[in-house]
């Protein structure tokens, strides 16, 4: 059976009225996994309340928590989010456990078909470090950019993006990227191959919220249209997206355009419902195929 990891934060979404488990890695971790897939995520948490907390979701929802670390240093993470007509604003708590995953032995003993994996989780070199060491034991390298706020630099972007093979990117993060290279173009097909070039990447997938979705393979664009739907809550559609279209596409190997539908319609159901990984079930994405 094909075995994907994630690498990330694992970590609490504090909003207002509410707390819940995410993290743009757990959120795909979750999602690929209530999909029926082989996939284990690769994090650490604090030995604190919040962490118990934590390891108790994965073993109430039958979570694989094998390369879960427990940081006895560091507190478990924590992301306040206010919501805005549904937009998220994120404030990041620093210093936490998922900053410090450590290489063990668990998962430094184990090859990869599919890793993925985004910049937040690198803020701090102690993580950067250890997925420098899984980058390199893994077939098939999937990025997910998530830029947040100013927790990115030049340099280890850079060293992702020539370590990946799937580049997994949002508008607004793709003319970061334009200015941080100084990519002289203002067309969006222009900038997706001018990186897609510079980092010898295999595929492109770009999300444009509630416009569209495309995909680039080096020699042609598929578009999606998104869905329009009422959200109330946009926090981790991307990453259910994403997970999506994994499934879809490099397991299941059905169609590119069917894919990338298929993940369009699971982004677009997360943001009608409270949390970053709420339950879907078959006849929901049925009903607008």
């Amino acid at each position: 059976m094909t075995k994907i990891v994630c690498f990330g934060e694992v970590l609490w979404d504090i909003y207002p009225d509410r707390i819940e488990i995410g993290g743009a890695p757990f959120n795909v971790y979750y999602r690929l996994h209530s999909l029926g897939n082989n996939v284990k995520i690769i994090s650490s948490i604090g030995d604190d309340d919040l962490g118990l907390k934590a390891l108790k979701f994965f073993k109430k929802n039958n979570l694989n928590s094998e390369f879960i670390s427990i940081d006895k240093k560091h507190k478990t993470g924590q992301v306040k989010i206010h919501l805005k007509s549904g937009e998220p604003s994120y404030d990041i708590v620093d210093n936490v456990a998922w900053d410090f995953i450590p290489i063990t032995k668990q998962h430094n003993s184990e090859n990869f078909d599919y890793l993925i994996f985004g910049s937040l989780a690198i803020r701090n070199d102690k993580s950067f470090e250890t997925l420098k060491e899984i980058i390199r034991k893994s077939k098939f390298k999937i990025l997910d950019l998530n830029i947040r706020q100013n927790y990115y630099k030049k340099y280890k972007l850079d060293y992702l993006l020539n370590s990946t093979d799937f580049l997994k990117i949002n508008i607004d993060e793709l003319f970061i990227l334009r200015d941080l290279f100084n990519i002289k173009d203002d067309e969006t097909e222009d900038i997706v191959q001018k990186i897609f070039s510079k980092f010898n990447l295999k595929y492109i997938c770009l999300t444009n919220g509630s416009v569209n979705s495309s995909f680039f393979d080096g020699n042609k664009f598929i578009y999606v249209d998104s869905l329009r739907v009422k959200s109330i809550d946009n926090v981790g559609a991307g990453d259910n997206f994403l997970a999506s279209f994994i499934n879809e596409y490099f397991i299941k190997k059905n169609s590119l355009k069917s894919s990338l539908k298929i993940a369009s319609i699971y982004g677009a159901i997360t943001t009608t419902k409270k949390g970053a990984v709420p339950s879907i079930n078959t006849s929901e994405i049925n009903s607008y195929l």
